[in-house]
């Protein structure tokens, strides 16, 4: 349980539960508990999980004829309240809200960037080539939501598909390299590159990143393994989670 004097994102890519693995759900809802976050955003995810009347849920379009029941890619789950849904690139693959924090308000983004071997729509995309043309649309979408609410932090988090701890775990230095310089012309920061592997036994590929402002306030941040604590199967991923400071955070009041 974390501490009230922290404000705690979390991501975590959940491998697409279905409605009837109760079982699993409950493992996955149960460390979700643990982690406790203010703020979560949950790819590969399923209404099944449901965090309660305590959070309010902004969810992406399932896709027709891919998706089962209940699923979609990306839901952002906040206990802030939410002050409004905004416009992404692809309803399907992302989703953005706006919402209150104990910074003002920020802008939250939540996301998947194609795996490796993506095909894309023509079906003869080579090795990492629709990765890298998601990071072009993403970051054309990321700068124009800043340029239209250019006084708000940003928070963009999921599962971008790539190790960024130089491990060569699951990475293409090219790609890598175009988030950094996303990223850059953002003025964010990726706070998971660290190198997850002596803590959790693997790398990471969901990641959390903040504006420099808010990277003032980071305390902490920390991974936990997709599996349960007797090696019970959660996830195929782990997650992770930051933390920020809230004493002497500066408060933006709200007038939306």
């Amino acid at each position: 349980m974390k501490s009230s004097n922290y404000f705690r994102i979390a991501t975590w890519n959940l491998e697409r539960p279905t409605q009837k693995s109760w079982i699993r759900n409950q493992r996955r809802l149960d460390q979700i508990h643990q982690i406790d976050a203010d703020v979560w955003v949950l790819t590969e995810t399923n209404e099944a999980i449901d965090l309660g009347s305590d959070y309010e849920a902004i969810a992406s379009i399932p896709w027709k004829d891919y998706h089962r029941p209940g699923e979609n890619l990306t839901t952002i789950w906040s206990r802030w309240k939410k002050l409004r849904k905004l416009q992404t690139f692809d309803p399907h693959w992302a989703v953005c809200a706006e919402i209150d924090s104990p910074f003002g308000a920020m802008m939250i983004y939540g996301t998947v960037l194609p795996y490796a071997n993506d095909k894309g729509l023509s079906g003869t995309a080579k090795r990492w080539e629709e990765h890298r043309r998601s990071i072009q649309r993403h970051q054309e979408d990321w700068l124009r939501i800043q340029k239209q609410y250019p006084d708000r932090s940003m928070c963009i988090a999921g599962d971008f598909n790539q190790s960024r701890d130089n491990s060569g775990w699951y990475e293409e230095k090219q790609s890598v390299e175009m988030l950094g310089v996303a990223l850059d012309s953002l003025s964010m920061v990726c706070t998971t590159n660290q190198n997850f592997q002596e803590d959790i036994g693997r790398s990471t590929v969901d990641h959390i990143c903040l504006s420099k402002r808010l990277v003032a306030y980071q305390e902490s941040v920390s991974a936990w393994k997709g599996t349960t604590s007797e090696g019970k199967k959660m996830s195929d991923h782990n997650g992770v989670f930051v933390d920020l400071r809230c004493a002497n955070a500066r408060y933006i009041s709200l007038n939306p």
